[in-house]
C-alpha cells in the first residue's frame, strides 16, 4: 500500500464519523449540550451565530475579549441525539473565521 493509500485508509468521506461516534459513546440523549465558540465583535457575525439558536429554547452567554476585538460564547441547548448536534456544528461553519471549541 503506498503512502496516500495508507493516509486514506479508514476515511469514511463523512468528516463528522469520528465526532458522531464520540458522542453515541459518551452522551445519552436527549441532553443539554455546552456548544463554546469564539468570533469577532462584529454585529453582523453575532446576530448570525444567535439566530441560529433562537429557536430552540437556548440559554447563551457572551464575554468579550481584554481588546474588544471578540467574543466568547457559551450556548446551552436541549439536542434529541448526536446528529442535532452535527448539524448545530454545520451551521454556525458558516459564519467567517468562527473558531469552534
Amino acid at each position: 500500500m503506498s503512502t496516500g493509500e495508507n493516509a486514506n485508509a479508514g476515511l469514511s468521506g463523512d468528516p463528522y464519523e469520528n465526532f458522531r461516534s464520540l458522542l453515541q459513546q459518551s452522551i445519552v440523549f436527549p441532553s443539554e449540550y455546552i456548544f463554546k465558540f469564539i468570533i469577532k465583535a462584529e454585529e453582523e457575525k453575532i446576530t448570525a451565530l444567535k439566530s441560529m439558536f433562537a429557536n430552540a429554547s437556548a440559554t447563551i452567554s457572551e464575554n468579550s475579549s481584554s481588546a474588544g476585538k471578540y467574543k466568547s460564547f457559551t450556548v446551552q441547548v436541549l439536542v434529541q441525539d448526536e446528529e442535532e448536534v452535527i448539524a448545530y456544528y454545520k451551521q454556525v461553519s458558516k459564519i467567517d473565521s468562527v473558531i469552534m471549541l
